[in-house]
């Protein structure tokens, strides 16, 4: 060999060779797409899942509900005089001709208790729902006594106030006191009340605690009953105490139909 070979250099460069690529580095890389692809994978099935199986809210069920049918004319102002011809209930007294009463007029001979029926109304309790109600008055002898104010805590609601008689007679004072009881399974609201009573010469200051003993001198016993109904016939278990306010009684027109007709009483 000649010194010329010795020392040579090829004209054409060598390639240098690509390094390896780690082992590391590729399972990094592979993992890596297996995450992307499984997240992926995840992502469209949960799509899928929600657009199939949507939360649907439950369905209200629909009760068959009660619907009480109020009359049309349960503000009739037309009038009918009643007459009770019996000893003690020698009476008679005029109310709305849209009114049920029993006994029948000219058919009271053995004094049996006057019960005189609103028909159904609409108003706004004491509570300030609107709600069903009726009123009863009642027209007891004397012999009778008031029971009710034997039960549930009655309290003079107001003070007694006077009313007068429209046509009074020489048997009958002309001004007596009309007095407000609240019984406490009656509504809590401040000054409600489920009944008046016309207590005569007798009056109640507002809160006075009362029973049937302080009453026991009335004769006849004319008293008005407010009650809240469940159903259309409105009797029995299916009414409550109707509470109300001294606003409902000055200025609903059936309160004023069954004041008027308190008023129009002649006592024999």
């Amino acid at each position: 060999m000649d010194d010329s070979d010795k020392y040579r250099v090829d004209s054409q460069p060598q390639e240098t060779p690509a390094p390896a690529t780690k082992p590391s580095e590729h399972k990094k890389r592979i993992g890596l797409w297996i995450a992307l692809i499984v997240v992926a994978i995840a992502v469209v099935g949960g799509l899928f899942y929600f657009m199939n199986h949507k939360t649907t809210k439950p369905k209200k069920q629909i009760t068959a509900q009660k619907i009480i049918q109020i009359p049309s004319s349960s503000n009739s102002t037309a009038t009918t005089k009643y007459v009770s011809n019996g000893s003690d209930l020698s009476l008679s007294f005029s109310h709305p001709s849209n009114w049920s009463v029993t006994p029948p007029t000219n058919d009271n001979p053995n004094d049996q208790t006057i019960t005189l029926t609103s028909p159904l109304f609409s108003v706004v309790n004491a509570d300030g729902a609107s709600v069903v109600g009726k009123i009863i008055i009642q027209v007891r002898p004397g012999s009778d006594t008031v029971s009710e104010l034997n039960n549930n805590s009655p309290v003079a609601a107001l003070a007694s106030a006077q009313i007068a008689y429209s046509q009074p007679t020489s048997s009958q004072t002309s001004y007596p006191y009309l007095s407000y009881f609240h019984f406490s399974d009656g509504s809590k609201a401040s000054g409600a009340f489920e009944e008046v009573i016309i207590t005569g010469g007798q009056s109640f200051p507002l809160g006075q605690a009362v029973s049937a003993e302080y009453l026991s001198g009335l004769d006849p016993i004319i008293s008005a009953s407010f009650y809240q109904c469940a159903t259309q016939s409105c009797s029995g278990s299916n009414q409550t105490l109707l509470s109300i306010t001294s606003t409902t009684w000055d200025n609903v027109s059936i309160f004023q139909q069954a004041l008027t007709t308190l008023e129009s009483f002649q006592l024999n």
